[in-house]
């Protein structure tokens, strides 16, 4: 299997919102991780998206919650490489 680790398209900006992004999902999901630790329930309880019961929070909370730590380090990986370049195209605003 192959990983790829960056993409050949030169930016013309730092991505600085795609990096802001990626460090957001690791602040939470470390977070939410020392909360497990101590016995209380996971944030995925209440920021997950639920079809059943659908709060608008959750349309942009659901996004930054992930079910362990290989989860992360995939979507971090593919928001790495190829978040850049959206960011880069979109401008960092847009991007968000």
């Amino acid at each position: 299997m192959i990983v790829p680790i960056r993409s050949d398209i030169p930016l013309r900006v730092r991505p600085w919102m795609n990096r802001a992004l990626i460090m957001v999902n690791v602040v939470i999901f470390l977070v939410d991780w020392m909360i497990q630790r101590l016995g209380h329930p996971s944030l995925s309880n209440h920021l997950s998206l639920n079809a059943r019961d659908p709060v608008l929070l959750h349309f942009f909370s659901y996004a930054f919650v992930h079910e362990g730590g290989l989860h992360l380090l995939g979507n971090m990986l593919a928001l790495y490489i190829f978040g850049s370049n959206v960011n880069d195209r979109l401008g960092h605003a847009g991007y968000l």
